[in-house]
C-alpha cells in the first residue's frame, strides 16, 4: 500500500507521498514532539499570514490560528464569538450566502512556500536525529 497522505477537500486539497514513513521514522529515532509540534505549528502560521478574511466588523480575521499538530498543520477560523466562520468560508446556498474561501485561497496562493517549510523543517529534524 502506498504511503500517501492526503489533506483537505476539493481545490484545496493536497497529497503528500511519504510524509506518514518520515514522521514514524522521525519518531522512532527519537525526534521530540514538541520539534514536530513546531514544526507544523510554523506551516500553518504561513496560511495563517496570508488568509484574508472578509471583512465586516474585523471580528473574524481576529480568529483566524495555526493549531500545533504533531502531524498536520492544521488552521482555524470562528470561534464561540464568531460561529459564522465556516458559513463565511463554506457559504450557504438556502440562504443565499455565497462561499468566499479565504482559507483555501490562502493555502492556494502559499502552496510553495507551504512545502519548501515542511521539507526544510523535516531536513533540520532529520539533521538533528542523525537520521541522514
Amino acid at each position: 500500500m502506498a504511503d500517501i497522505t492526503v489533506y483537505g477537500t476539493g481545490s484545496g486539497r493536497v497529497r503528500v507521498e511519504g510524509l506518514s514513513r518520515s514522521m514514524r521514522a522521525l519518531t522512532k529515532a527519537g525526534a521530540d514532539a514538541q520539534d514536530m509540534k513546531t514544526l507544523m505549528h510554523s506551516i500553518g502560521s504561513i496560511v495563517v499570514d496570508a488568509a484574508d478574511a472578509p471583512a465586516r466588523s474585523g471580528a473574524l480575521a481576529g480568529t483566524i490560528r495555526a493549531g500545533r499538530g504533531k502531524t498536520k498543520a492544521v488552521v482555524r477560523a470562528g470561534g464561540a464569538r464568531t460561529p459564522y466562520a465556516g458559513v463565511i468560508h463554506y457559504g450557504w446556498p438556502a440562504r443565499g450566502i455565497s462561499p468566499q474561501p479565504f482559507l483555501t485561497e490562502a493555502l492556494q496562493a502559499n502552496r510553495s512556500a507551504v512545502f519548501a517549510a515542511l521539507e526544510a523543517g523535516i531536513d533540520e529534524l532529520i539533521q538533528k536525529n542523525g537520521l541522514n
